[in-house]
């Protein structure tokens, strides 16, 4: 197994079947009384399609594909609308999600199994701290810089006037987070495996190829 890097973005996706999977038991008990009980995160999955590709853009992403060997060997990818951030500035309402990105950090360390991170838009108080602002809507998704895993925020979170805010987020975190850990926040990769061993490409009469990607997050 191993990391084989990012996956190609062009000619990029022209549609996407997105899925959240988690893992929930549930027991009828003779009363008719649902028990039910989760000890799993939330795992990412989907259906990615290409729009019909030229065999010169076709080749780079079959070679990539060949990499990965079916489920063997992971890479990250950024989804087509999910991976992006509804950064706001509060002032003016303009979205500001390439601004953000890249100057969230986390303020104070954070253990595994944490659902709420204090996080900041400067790293120290040597620089200017950006406050009054929409770091994310909820339903955003964001990834620290010592995890793979991606992780949802679960409300706004806007930042005060000295740039500092918290984030809620689902699932709980998987791994600790160091103080000043970046946050990345837009166009944000999923860590994924193909889904199967399997690789269908459809080359068309017209000399154009059709193909889509089954893949799955994995931690």
């Amino acid at each position: 197994m191993a990391y084989i890097g990012n996956f190609p973005t062009a000619p990029g996706f022209n549609a996407v079947n997105f899925k959240m999977n988690t893992q929930t038991k549930k027991t009828r008990a003779a009363s008719g009384r649902v028990i039910r009980a989760t000890n799993s995160t939330i795992l990412w999955s989907g259906t990615l399609s290409f729009p019909p590709m030229t065999q010169a853009e076709f080749r780079p992403i079959q070679a990539f594909v060949a990499q990965a060997e079916g489920p063997l060997n992971e890479f990250d990818i950024v989804i087509p609308t999910v991976s992006n951030s509804q950064a706001l500035d509060i002032g003016n309402g303009t979205n500001i999600a390439e601004i953000i990105s890249g100057t969230v950090f986390v303020e104070g360390a954070h253990s595994a199994g944490d659902t709420s991170i204090n996080v900041t838009t400067f790293p120290d108080s040597a620089g200017t701290a950006t406050g009054d602002q929409v770091l994310l809507k909820a339903g955003d998704i964001v990834r620290f810089a010592n995890h793979t895993k991606v992780y949802m925020a679960t409300t706004d979170v806007n930042t005060d006037s000295a740039g500092l805010a918290v984030l809620n987020i689902k699932p709980a975190l998987i791994t600790a987070l160091v103080d000043e850990e970046a946050v990345t926040t837009n166009n944000v990769p999923f860590r994924m495996i193909m889904s199967t061993d399997t690789q269908e490409f459809n080359y068309r009469t017209d000399n154009l190829i059709a193909y889509e990607i089954d893949i799955e997050e994995t931690i």
